[in-house]
């Protein structure tokens, strides 16, 4: 007689819950280059598989990638530090001056007003002011740590590019080996399936989004010199950026560009307008043009979406932010391959294709 499993209860599911997020925010440092660099080997992977049907060596191809990824960040440093971090000093008295405004709407930032001088007073070294507590640097507010935990930042970055490198180097090495653990020739075919499926899924969706942001970019930057604002190109470039966080990212952007342009024109309807056309651009891409180009091949439900976001960027910061919707593509996939998981990545967002003609969960 066949021994029975017994089922975890959900206090022992609770407690592991538990340890799973501590686990994940206290190894933050080197789980973050760690996975985006994981991310970033299997969308490279059909540029490794071309590359290789050329004759180019795995090795070469990493190198090549790396060094434009390298070059690439360098490049955008250097562009655009000085008049974003020329933003970043001015925004605090940009805010305040926009709350003693003597108007209704200019008093609904209030609060903004509040954050803004919590962060002033932190970077300036006040430890007397409350501020909102984050990861990485405790007792600091959001801006405060974006400045102070710049070397992490940095050193994250430097190991993403060097890990990186070993796994395209390492050509179909890894998925070999994973493949050859597996005890039996379904499962290795699944597994097989599932490397590929993560590949493709990610490839549409980091393509597709970083496609359409480009555009969006250069829109949202015609419309900011049609306004008049200082240095249209830097909120082009934010808006590109910020536009890779679902939701969050485009409120954040509308509101600088808001506060910036109440600076310049020193009237809230300025400042309103300004963000409503932000906004306007946005929603434009969003309702209508994303959906056309991407959520034909890969829908995800919102509301999961928006929460993923939310918990990365509690555990993770900024970084978490950008890898949450990978991280949900790459879940969705892993979970459509059992009928046991299957309803939670239904859930998730629309079924595989696959599995709608296999008839949905068995």
């Amino acid at each position: 007689m066949p021994k029975q499993t017994r089922k975890p209860t959900w206090a022992e599911i609770g407690i592991f819950l538990c340890i799973s997020v501590f686990f994940l925010e206290w190894a933050s440092d080197f789980l973050i280059p760690l996975v985006a660099a994981f991310l970033g080997s299997l969308i490279l992977r059909p540029v490794q598989r071309k590359a290789m049907s050329l004759g180019i060596p795995n090795g070469i191809t990493a190198f090549l990638v790396c060094f434009a990824a390298g070059v690439a960040i360098v490049i955008a440093v250097w562009t655009f530090s000085n008049p974003i971090s020329q933003l970043v000093n001015d925004l605090p008295a940009m805010i305040n001056e926009l709350r003693n405004t003597p108007n209704a709407a200019a008093e609904t930032l209030d609060k903004i007003g509040d954050a803004a001088e919590a962060a002033q007073e932190a970077v300036a070294g006040k430890e007397d002011v409350p501020a909102m507590e984050v990861k990485v640097v405790e007792n600091s507010s959001f801006l405060g740590s974006l400045v102070t935990s710049a070397p992490v930042l940095l050193g994250q970055i430097v190991l993403t590019i060097v890990l990186l490198f070993f796994l395209v180097s390492s050509g179909s090495t890894f998925e070999r080996k994973l493949v050859e653990c597996m005890p039996n020739f379904a499962n290795k075919r699944a597994t097989v399936q599932i490397v590929q499926t993560v590949a493709q899924k990610l490839g549409q969706y980091l393509g597709g989004i970083t496609l359409i942001n480009l555009g969006l970019g250069v829109v949202i930057g015609l419309a900011m010199a049609a306004w008049g604002l200082p240095n249209p190109y830097m909120f082009g470039v934010i808006a590109f950026t910020l536009n890779f966080v679902p939701y969050i990212g485009a409120i954040f952007g509308a509101l600088l560009a808001a506060i910036v342009g109440f600076n310049e024109f020193h009237t809230a309807w300025s400042a309103i307008l300004i963000f409503a056309t932000y906004m306007a651009l946005t929603s434009i891409e969003g309702q209508f043009v994303t959906p056309y180009i991407i959520s034909n091949r890969l829908k995800l439900n919102p509301a999961v979406v928006f929460i993923t976001v939310a918990f990365f960027a509690w555990i993770w910061s900024v970084v978490g932010m950008v890898i949450a919707v990978p991280l949900l593509i790459t879940a969705k996939v892993l979970l459509d391959q059992s009928p046991s998981t299957r309803p939670i990545a239904l859930f998730l967002g629309e079924a595989n294709e696959q599995f709608k003609k296999d008839g949905g969960a068995a």
